[in-house]
């Protein structure tokens, strides 16, 4: 379901439940000089954290690079 706002409930269902929620966004695009709008889906909610690790104990996360990360 694409809706155009993002409500206190959406994000704890995406904190939750782990599901991505998607949003329409219109953008301006040009290819060999010929302009032209597209609507496209995008990820507007997600659980996953792609620039910190969580920790095994869910609640703390370190920094990719960060010293005490083993998988480095």
């Amino acid at each position: 379901m694409l809706l155009k706002t993002i409500t206190h409930e959406d994000y704890i269902k995406c904190l939750f439940t782990n599901t991505e929620h998607l949003r329409k966004m219109s953008v301006i695009r040009s290819r060999q000089h010929n302009v032209y709008t597209e609507e496209i889906n995008k990820v507007a909610l997600s659980a996953e954290d792609d620039k910190r690790i969580i920790m095994e104990d869910g609640i703390s996360t370190l920094a990719y690079g960060h010293y005490k990360n083993n998988t480095n």
